[in-house]
């Protein structure tokens, strides 16, 4: 591809609440499955705040706030461009995150109040980013580009909004075409996040133990943790490739933090926001 060719810059069209699905297909055909990061930066922006109007969010500005230094500090240590990360917390008491193209990383309060130690919590936020740096969600959008095409066709030759819910099929937890990936992009998630950590001057043995506790958690609850299970499928042999990949570091690991009293004081807050609600 001739990368000299200046490419016109991705909008959302004014007429009516168009999904990001509907332009989908052709801004990848004319960009040849090549997205820049300028253009994921503005389809990720058109996707968020589509989820955005599908979940209730938490505005309170403190945590808010430190949700985002702990996000930035992870996000500095493993993305070397220039995304602009975001990370919002949804109430919801389902245990679940999900990360949208471009850095936008929204994690429901219930997955705040699982993750016992700031190393768990860390964990977590370094796959989700390891998904935007990978660019998983920009590959399952190749994978869903015939069916933005048809979408395309049915508004045009209908005249019909197929409306935001129905076509981009955003769900309470998350968005599905970014909720769900592969066993190869999950175990690559997985490796980022242990290598992210000690970088963040966080234990990685955190991204085992969440592991464990979540199944201890199904074995105790069936059915409570089905939303986590069904976008981030977790068994004993992924705590076991995590722990794998962390005997291959080379890093003192009594130097690194499990927790931390920001992070308690972070979880106690959500907690208390949740409880209000």
């Amino acid at each position: 591809m001739d990368t000299s060719i200046k490419r016109r810059p991705f909008r959302i069209p004014a007429r009516g609440p168009w999904s990001a699905a509907l332009v989908l297909a052709p801004m990848l055909a004319a960009c040849g499955g090549d997205m820049s990061l300028r253009e994921e930066a503005e389809l990720g922006a058109a996707y968020a705040a589509e989820v955005k109007r599908e979940v209730t969010l938490i505005t309170d500005p403190a945590a808010v706030a430190t949700l985002n230094r702990f996000g930035d500090q992870l996000a500095a240590r493993a993305d070397a461009t220039e995304r602009d990360y975001t990370f919002y917390l949804v109430d919801s008491d389902e245990v679940n995150a999900f990360a949208i193209p471009g850095g936008h990383i929204f994690v429901n309060r219930g997955l705040i109040e699982t993750a016992d130690q700031a190393s768990e919590f860390a964990g977590v936020l370094g796959h989700e980013i390891a998904h935007v740096t990978e660019r998983h969600g920009i590959e399952q959008m190749k994978k869903q580009r015939g069916a933005g095409t048809l979408v395309t066709l049915i508004y045009v030759v209908l005249g019909r909004d197929p409306g935001v819910v129905e076509q981009v099929a955003i769900q309470a937890g998350g968005a599905a075409v970014f909720a769900r990936y592969g066993r190869q992009a999950e175990r690559e998630a997985d490796q980022r996040a242990v290598q992210t950590l000690p970088a963040a001057g966080y234990d990685p043995e955190g991204v085992a133990t969440f592991f464990e506790d979540l199944l201890r958690q199904q074995a105790r609850e069936p059915g409570l943790l089905d939303t986590w299970f069904a976008s981030h499928p977790t068994s004993q042999e992924r705590v076991q490739n995590a722990r794998t990949m962390i005997r291959t570091l080379n890093v003192d690991r009594a130097r690194l933090t499990d927790d931390t009293p920001e992070y308690q004081a972070f979880r106690a807050r959500v907690r208390q926001l949740g409880a209000s609600r």
